[in-house]
């Protein structure tokens, strides 16, 4: 049997250019510092509070 771990929703406004931006990444921390997919400059992502289950598809 696999165990998929859940998926969290991170958020983020690019002070920058002001993109709003959103990564769905497998729960790690509260915050994530990525790059805004527009325009590459650093943003701190936090998370949603919004969890994803993913189920294991029946064989």
């Amino acid at each position: 049997m696999t165990t998929i771990a859940p998926v969290v929703l991170y958020v983020y406004r690019c002070t920058v250019c002001g993109h709003k931006g959103q990564l769905r990444l497998a729960e790690t921390a509260p915050e994530v510092t990525t790059a805004c997919s527009v325009c590459g400059a650093e943003v701190l992502a936090e998370w949603d509070g919004g969890v994803e289950l993913s189920a294991k598809q029946p064989d």
